[in-house]
């Protein structure tokens, strides 16, 4: 899969103005404020739908426009297609493919890429929602009905806790049974696939991990379930058992406290915890070897490299780790958009300003 160009209109500081990628890495060069994220932030759009910096669609339609259109060639398959985006300033945005309006959950999968931004650090020491999201955006994109399961499961979370609020409310015992249902079925699809696609991404990372340290560390990737302490249980039987001794809690708390909407995933270097007795640089080689373990991972599920998109990340990463980054994606072929203040390997320069 390779991007073949991208034309912003009135999206941020660009007026109108198409960028032409290198088949190997491309690196958009310039001082702060130039414009270098808002580019990549666009390839970004074009593939998952929505903005890597914001929540609000209008937020990236350029000042004094009521519109901003993001129009993205690629070649899949050997096939090119187009992806074109339009925001509105009222609100809103449409989605094409080829033309064809779409859904964004239709979007998904087309236009793969892995996003390693500075904000990626936080994968090891940050929030459960933030190793959630890296899963559940990887799976996405190799995996339709993925998309529709987790859908299905965040709505039912959503019905059964307003269920809870409007019993407490009008005084009446709640009645969830169904919602659970439906969480258990979802819930044992979800983590099923989260399994599968961390088996292999645990084979991947800990071939990264020992390249990028010369074999002197290994890194594992843990899934702690929420309401268990053993190994992951996927049956929807387990589920609903759960979700039924948690009841009378989570109608105190108004909450659902079973489900993959409350797993983590723990990274293990050498077998202990990274993020209580990993040192900064040890959790910047994890975080390398786990993007470059999801590059490996969708090459493997689609039978195509996804693009890379690098937003300013060299400056967090040492020589030799970026150097091991660019060997890797130079030896296995992956298109690789770069945003820097310095030039940054031996690809396409282009610059901002």
């Amino acid at each position: 899969m390779k991007a073949l160009s991208c034309r912003l209109i009135q999206f941020r500081n660009v007026e109108d103005r198409t960028f032409v990628p290198g088949e190997g890495l491309t690196v958009f060069t310039g001082p702060n404020g130039s414009g270098k994220t808002n580019v990549l932030e666009a390839f970004f759009l074009a593939s998952i739908g929505r903005s890597l910096r914001t929540h609000q669609d209008q937020e990236m339609i350029g000042l004094s426009h009521e519109e901003g259109t993001v129009i993205l060639s690629y070649v899949s398959g050997g096939v090119e297609n187009t992806i074109k985006v339009r925001l509105f300033r009222k609100g809103g945005k449409k989605l094409f493919f080829n033309d064809n309006p779409v859904r964004r959950k239709d979007l998904l999968g087309l236009f793969r890429t892995v996003l390693f931004t500075p904000d990626e650090m936080k994968l090891v020491k940050g929030m459960p929602r933030e190793r959630r999201r890296f899963i559940d955006m990887e799976l996405s994109q190799v995996n339709p009905r993925y998309v529709e399961e987790v859908s299905r499961v965040q709505r039912a979370v959503a019905q059964r806790n307003a269920e809870f609020r409007n019993a407490r409310f009008n005084g009446r015992k709640p009645q969830v049974d169904m919602w659970d249902m439906q969480i258990a079925r979802g819930s044992a699809y979800v983590l099923k696939k989260r399994m599968e696609a961390l088996e292999k991404m645990n084979a991947a990372a800990s071939e990264m991990t020992r390249r990028l340290t010369g074999g002197r560390e290994t890194m594992t990737i843990k899934y702690r379930q929420a309401g268990n302490e053993g190994d992951p249980v996927l049956s929807e039987d387990w589920f609903i058992r759960k979700l039924a001794e948690n009841r009378e809690e989570d109608t105190r708390l108004m909450r659902t406290s079973i489900g993959p909407h409350r797993d983590d995933l723990v990274f293990l270097l050498n077998g202990r915890e990274l993020s209580a007795y990993g040192s900064q640089g040890q959790q910047r080689t994890a975080v390398l070897a786990l993007k470059l373990s999801e590059i490996q991972f969708i090459r493997e599920e689609t039978g195509e490299n996804p693009v890379l998109l690098l937003d300013d990340v060299m400056g967090e990463l040492d020589a030799s780790r970026r150097q091991a980054l660019i060997s890797y994606v130079e030896e296995h072929d992956v298109q690789t958009i770069i945003t820097s203040t310095d030039r940054v390997g031996d690809g396409k320069i282009v610059e901002m300003g």
